[in-house]
């Protein structure tokens, strides 16, 4: 979920770049040759096996291309295909992973500073939330963005973890969804077979993520404590979406909504 409304809408369908390019030639998307990259092998944990090990992507190129033009990424950014044996969990120092139904579900790049702070609380890389997760995600920084109030990092997580809590999917190490405490968001897809072979590489040219981009296999619902315990913000948001009914994510928010 991009932290501006117009950032995804107003630049160009093509990746990492802004200037303009054919439809056939796409050379900001790089393709992978070769095994896995050396420099990924020290930044994950070589004891925690992940369910994404034993995924390989099937993605093409061309599908790539075609899912950044309808959802593009911003320069500098840039995209890459992964290697015929490269998992989703290996990530490079400037590199992150993310997968199709994810990219249709609301992550975007740059990322709203909301979900920032959801994933930096958890120590959880965005690949690892799955898809209807990112929708329960994005649904609950929509509602927060349209109550009117002066909401900040903190006070979004005292209302998340009111309302909200993550779970390990079953026998699937690595990947997490969110399930409610209290019934604020309702609706998703019932299945996203697939998704799981279906993945590519954001890569930036320098400096790092604001997001943990290492893969964490025992991410704990934390509870709520200290700075994170509900507040007087908490109750008017809690209001504010009592008052405006149960949000359906059935069908994915557009950009502009977001």
């Amino acid at each position: 979920m991009s932290s501006s409304t117009s950032s995804t809408s107003t630049h160009n369908s093509q990746v990492g770049t802004s200037a303009p390019q054919t439809s056939t030639s796409f050379p900001h998307i790089d393709d992978a040759l070769g095994e896995i990259k050396d420099e990924a092998e020290d930044k994950f944990d070589e004891d925690t096996w992940f369910a994404a090990d034993e995924k390989r992507n099937k993605m093409s190129k061309e599908s790539i291309v075609s899912l950044l033009e309808e959802y593009p990424l911003p320069p500098p950014f840039s995209a890459r295909v992964p290697a015929l044996q490269e998992p989703a969990n290996y990530v490079t120092d400037l590199e992150t992973s993310v997968y199709e139904g994810q990219i249709k579900s609301g992550y975007r790049i740059p990322m709203h500073p909301f979900a920032v702070a959801f994933f930096n609380h958890y120590k959880m890389a965005p690949g690892q939330l799955v898809p209807n997760g990112w929708r329960k995600l994005v649904g609950l920084i929509y509602l927060v963005q349209t109550s009117g109030y002066p909401v900040t990092v903190h006070d979004f997580m005292r209302l998340y973890l009111e309302v909200c809590f993550v779970k390990n999917v079953a026998k699937c190490v690595g990947w997490y969804y969110i399930h409610n405490r209290i019934r604020v968001i309702k609706g998703g897809p019932k299945s996203n077979k697939g998704w799981h072979s279906r993945y590519f590489f954001i890569q930036r040219p320098s400096g790092k993520w604001e997001f943990p981009k290492k893969w964490n296999g025992f991410c704990k619902d934390y509870e709520k404590k200290g700075f994170l315990a509900p507040n007087a913000m908490t109750k008017k948001l809690l209001d504010h979406i009592k008052r405006r009914g149960v949000l359906n994510i059935d069908e994915p928010l557009t950009d502009q909504e977001m």
